[in-house]
């Protein structure tokens, strides 16, 4: 009963948020974000601690009522990607992938054709990348946490990049599928700014100690596919800009040795994508570095 009470608002939820112009929509999203910084008073000295700590190392906002509007926007653009993920699925490819600008598509698109593993920090909205890429006729895999309840999970895969091009693949059995991607020479996408498994290397993130998993480069390295670190920022309502970087760094034969470089190179990159958009950035909402994880008994 519970189940089925869960995916009739889900479905209740996805009817409502389509059917609505853009405008109502995400005055409602952000009404929504608005009422959720209200009322979760834990979470938002979380994100408040979160986004000091990058102010900090980049110039921005640390502490009083600019760091307070950056955190109320924090909120607001968190719920404007749930709204997105029950809007865009309703739109054709084509049109999803005129929302989103590339910066250098010649660069990429070549790259990207040929087969390559692109890393990506959880910021803005990845989802209208994918079908970007697929209204260009390119071909992807991503492997997805499986979250419960099972409804959930269910009903998110239905309305992500699935179907679209890209090839959404339970986490837990991911490896092989992505190896097979990119053997055929197609794009495989990864999240990879937060150590779920807490099998990752040591990197610093804006100035304090944390992990990242070498998912991404050991599939490079294991596949002989290029590394790609990438973001795709909100720009405004079904707005977006997408750009990427080239991970290369000196390779020495040592896979363990060869995957922490490559993926110290992309927490650089990561740094800089985050930079332009830390309210944007979705890991803020979680426990990020080592001291907050060793707080909480993680």
């Amino acid at each position: 009963m519970r189940g089925l009470l869960l995916r009739a608002g889900l479905n209740g939820a996805d009817l409502v948020a389509s059917s609505l112009p853009r405008g109502l929509a995400y005055w409602l999203a952000d009404l929504g974000g608005r009422a959720w910084y209200r009322f979760a008073p834990d979470r938002r000295r979380l994100v408040a601690q979160n986004l000091a700590r990058v102010g900090a190392a980049t110039g921005g906002p640390v502490d009083g009522a600019a760091l307070d509007r950056l955190v109320r926007r924090a909120f607001r653009e968190h719920a404007r990607y749930y709204l997105e993920i029950l809007r865009i699925p309703h739109r054709s490819i084509e049109e999803i992938g005129r929302m989103v600008r590339i910066d250098d598509w010649e660069h990429w698109e070549a790259v990207l054709r040929a087969g390559a593993v692109v890393s990506l920090p959880h910021i803005g909205n990845f989802e209208p990348y994918g079908s970007f890429m697929a209204a260009h006729g390119l071909r992807a895999v991503a492997p997805v946490e499986e979250i419960k309840p099972r409804e959930l999970f269910d009903f998110l895969r239905a309305r992500r990049a699935s179907g679209r091009g890209v090839e959404l693949v339970p986490l837990s059995r991911a490896r092989r599928p992505m190896l097979q991607a990119l053997r055929d020479g197609k794009v495989v996408g990864l999240v990879a700014d937060r150590d779920l498994g807490r099998g990752g290397i040591p990197v610093t993130l804006f100035g304090h100690p944390t992990t990242l998993p070498t998912g991404p480069a050991l599939l490079s390295l294991a596949s002989g596919r290029p590394l790609v670190a990438g973001a795709c920022l909100r720009l405004g309502p079904e707005r977006f800009v997408a750009w990427g970087w080239d991970i290369e760094v000196p390779l020495t034969g040592d896979r363990d040795t060869d995957a922490a470089s490559l993926t110290v190179a992309v927490a650089r990159r990561f740094e800089e994508a985050i930079a332009k958009a830390p309210e944007q950035w979705w890991a803020i909402f979680q426990p990020l570095w080592t001291d907050q994880q060793k707080a909480r008994g993680r």
